[in-house]
């Protein structure tokens, strides 16, 4: 549970992320898997200090396969929830042609002490099986069965993208890996219209104590920021 705000604000940047490209992956044509690379950068503020970073690359291949490919680095240094605060993550995730998880990597650094989360997938008749070994002071292992669409912080920007157009659906579900509390859960986004200020509102709501997050648009939709417990998103030029 130490790891919740870490996952939520991972969660929350990808979801940015996805509506901030949304025109420029239909022109990449993802989904055909075009060569694609982008780097990204965000900074996380509360109470106009800051206090954390995501770095994000996303491209069309993976140094396992010819596949999709996401690589994570953050840091948060407050204690928030159950945050404990000064601690670094790590993350690798790959995908298959259809989006489906194959395999990733997760390594958190709370001071010396290192956690290191890895998630593996099998095909099935009914389903996907999802193997997780967390490895703290002791082994954790678990066992997940899922099916498609199924959300990780990796493939969240070609499949929200894809399957909502907020403007014609005011609200849709998605079902997403939670690496923390190895499970699988549900996403809600809603369309809230527009602010006073013209600008497009979208809500994220995650099941963790009833989180909310915000995120502005423009009418290019292109993202102003994100707020949400505190906290502000804000992406990096």
């Amino acid at each position: 549970m130490k790891q919740f705000l870490k996952y939520l604000i991972l969660q929350i940047i990808f979801l940015f992320n996805t509506l901030l490209l949304a025109q420029e992956l239909e022109q990449e044509n993802f989904l055909k898997y075009q060569r694609f690379f982008k780097e990204y950068k965000f900074k996380i503020y509360s109470a106009h200090k800051e206090v954390g970073y995501v770095n994000i690359k996303i491209s069309s291949f993976s140094q396992i396969s010819d596949n999709f490919c996401s690589e994570i680095e953050s840091y948060m240094d407050i204690p928030i929830l159950f945050f404990i605060g000064n601690t670094e993550n790590y993350e690798i995730e790959h995908y298959d042609f259809n989006f489906i998880p194959i395999k990733s990597s997760l390594i958190t650094f709370e001071g010396k002490k290192e956690i290191i989360t890895s998630m593996d997938v099998v095909k099935e008749e009914k389903g996907y099986r999802c193997y997780f070994v967390k490895k703290n002071k002791r082994i954790k292992e678990k066992e997940v069965i899922f099916n498609q669409p199924i959300l990780t912080p990796g493939n969240i920007i070609p499949l929200v993208t894809t399957l909502w157009d907020f403007e014609n659906q005011k609200e849709i579900e998605f079902n997403f890996i939670d690496k923390d509390r190895l499970k699988t859960d549900v996403i809600k986004l809603y369309f809230l219209g527009q602010s006073e200020d013209g600008l497009y509102k979208i809500k994220i709501v995650l099941p963790y104590f009833k989180a909310k997050f915000i995120i502005y648009l423009d009418k290019e939709k292109n993202i102003k920021y994100a707020e949400g417990l505190g906290l502000k998103i804000y992406s990096v030029e």
